[in-house]
């Protein structure tokens, strides 16, 4: 009984004691609370909370009863605090706190451990050179990647950004294969990046066509670089984003046709049905413009060509076709190898050779819409004897052009002028010594011709396997 009689009241001094504090604290916080829109302690509202060297301990320990959460402190959290708060929920007056006094406060699963900053710092990279040290003792695995479709030196570099610090991948060039040894986790995430980039890459043929011809010919069948330089040439190619067409994309105007719109421009340039094609196109200046596909055949060019090989007005000086892989760059060549002697600084004479002719670079890209986007590199270049050396003339451009599949671009205003003297009078008399310059005359004629280059790009299709029904 006497010591019933002793618990109850040492309770009751403890109880007592707890009040005291209490009301201690709450008189030295001014706390004054108004109900939130949720009506529980977590979301109501503390309309004022006055902080005045009040310890720690005691504020986390308010907070944690007011808001229904557990909230530990570390042994080496203390001080006192002095804040002046209005309006805010317990959750934001606690990170206020932790915030101005260099805490860190840890969420788990059913408390909020409160830290010192530089504490939480320490434990942290505690934890990270455990877990360094734990993957240290794991095992390595060798797996064997079969590269199908890519060249693996190419994804190399790809999947070297996946391994960890002691992963290795090596090249078996003879089998095409990746060789990596790393962690299991590390390698699965490998096995998709590689399923991801090892695909079959779609092929491209470019089909080319050089045609020299007579500019005034081309007058004739109604070719006008006037009406191709206004929308789209060398200087102005059309904006790609994103390896797409711009919305905004000017139409490029077709080549071979004889649309109103087409005659219209030629008119108001003074010429007629676009006759008058060399007054007004740069000499040397490269203009790109493409030719419609109808059907499965395109007719416009082969007639042009047709037109152009029968009237002996030019010639096709080759038909080069490559097929290349989608945004792999295609390399024509036609010309010459010149020899230019230069000195070494001992005075040696050492022959170098440079390519003059005609060059074109193709880059073929496969759009999502099945379209053709292609980086075009044309190149002209040509010679000459100088007292000094060798003078090499280069005409070149860059540009970008997108085409359907099977439609043909047309790089044109590549022109050069050849003078030409001719004895022109009468017959057998002009050709008499001293006397037939009384009946003739030499005469000076200035012949233009034009450089086209067609290029016609063709989407590679699968081969239909056929299967035998057994």
């Amino acid at each position: 009984m006497r010591r019933f009689s002793i618990l109850i009241a040492g309770a009751l001094a403890l109880a007592c004691l707890l009040v005291m504090s209490f009301g201690a604290l709450r008189s030295q916080e001014g706390i004054d609370v108004v109900p939130g829109a949720g009506g529980s302690g977590s979301t109501q509202v503390i309309k004022t909370l006055n902080l005045t060297q009040a310890d720690v301990r005691s504020v986390l320990m308010y907070l944690s009863s007011y808001g229904g959460v557990n909230i530990v402190a570390s042994p080496s959290v203390e001080g006192n605090i002095t804040v002046h708060l209005s309006n805010v929920t317990w959750r934001e007056a606690l990170d206020i706190i932790l915030q101005t006094y260099n805490l860190v406060g840890i969420n788990s699963d059913n408390y909020i451990r409160v830290v010192k900053a530089s504490d939480y710092y320490t434990e942290k990279s505690a934890e990270e050179k455990s877990l360094s040290d734990r993957e240290t003792m794991r095992p390595l695995e060798t797996r064997i990647f079969s590269v199908k479709y890519n060249v693996a030196s190419e994804i190399k570099s790809a999947v070297k950004g996946l391994l960890s610090a002691r992963g290795t991948v090596d090249v078996d060039a003879r089998t095409n294969s990746l060789i990596i040894r790393d962690l299991a986790d590390n390698l699965a995430r490998v096995t998709d990046l590689i399923g991801a980039l090892d695909k079959e890459t779609q092929q491209v043929k470019i089909s080319a066509q050089l045609l020299e011809v007579e500019s005034g010919f081309l007058r004739e069948i109604g070719v006008d670089w006037r009406l191709v330089n206004q929308n789209y040439n060398s200087d102005s190619p059309p904006k790609i984003v994103n390896g797409q067409p711009s919305p905004d994309e000017a139409a490029i105007p077709p080549l071979f046709t004889d649309s109103p719109d087409r005659q219209t421009r030629a008119a108001e340039e003074g010429g007629v049905n676009g006759s008058s094609q060399v007054s007004s196109a740069k000499i040397g200046q490269f203009s790109i413009s493409k030719i419609a596909k109808i059907g499965k055949e395109n007719f416009n060019i082969r007639a042009v060509l047709a037109t152009v090989e029968s009237s002996n007005k030019g010639k096709i000086i080759a038909h080069p076709e490559v097929t290349t892989l989608d945004n792999v760059e295609a390399y024509i060549q036609m010309g010459q190898k010149i020899p230019i002697k230069q000195f070494d600084p001992s005075g040696n004479t050492i022959i170098t050779f440079y390519d003059v002719g005609t060059k074109l670079r193709v880059t073929p890209h496969v759009t999502s819409e099945n379209r053709i986007l292609l980086h075009l590199v044309p190149e002209r270049s040509s010679y000459q004897f100088d007292p000094n050396g060798v003078i090499i003339n280069t005409q070149n451009a860059e540009t970008n052009v997108v085409v359907e599949n099977g439609e043909t671009a047309v790089i044109g205003g590549l022109t050069n002028q050849e003078i030409n003297t001719l004895k022109v009078g009468l017959p057998l008399l002009k050709d008499i010594p001293i006397l037939g310059y009384l009946f003739g005359y030499n005469k000076r004629q200035v012949v233009t011709r034009d450089l086209v280059i067609f290029v016609t790009p063709t989407i590679v299709e699968k081969p239909v396997q056929a299967f035998n029904d057994k």
